[in-house]
């Protein structure tokens, strides 16, 4: 039997295009002055009570909608709407049976990112956010999502050019 060797050359290909969209997130960041947070956010389980009404698992409309509020909350703190700017990766955690957030964040300076860990654990979960380091690579990690099953990548306003 001939080696086929189309799933290796598949592999080649995402690592490749993570490279490129990584390296253009990193450029992007560098064009409106830096990222200035990666965040990892995710999800806690359900309450008794809310298993009682029937919801059992964060689902991806309820997810979009924490995420769209997370960005209201950041905006409602810096007192400017529409004014920070954002990329971030979604993705389906299979073990757990729901979706979870990566996120690069840009125009937050001025905020006490620790506020923001605390608003998201007090509505939705756990979340890590940390000051970006360029050398580490968060926009090469982040482009994943661009080549996996479920994943879903989104950027906010004002970033397209």
């Amino acid at each position: 039997m001939p080696y086929d060797d189309s799933r290796s050359a598949r592999s080649c290909q995402a690592q490749e295009l993570k490279q490129a969209w990584g390296s253009w997130l990193t450029e992007i960041g560098d064009r409106i002055g830096g990222w200035d947070w990666w965040a990892t956010l995710t999800f806690r389980d359900c309450t008794d009570a809310e298993i009682a009404r029937g919801w059992t698992k964060p689902g991806w409309r309820y997810t979009g909608g924490a995420w769209d509020a997370l960005v209201r909350e950041i905006e409602g703190q810096k007192g400017m709407f529409r004014t920070t700017r954002w990329v971030r990766g979604r993705e389906y955690q299979h073990w757990r049976g729901v979706p979870h957030f990566h996120a690069l964040i840009g125009g937050v300076q001025d905020l006490r990112r620790m506020d923001l860990v605390d608003w998201w654990f007090e509505h939705y979960g756990i979340a890590r956010i940390l000051p970006y380091d360029r050398e580490l690579g968060a926009g090469f990690y982040l482009c994943k999502y661009v080549t996996k099953d479920l994943g879903d990548i989104q950027f906010s306003g004002g970033l397209t050019k």
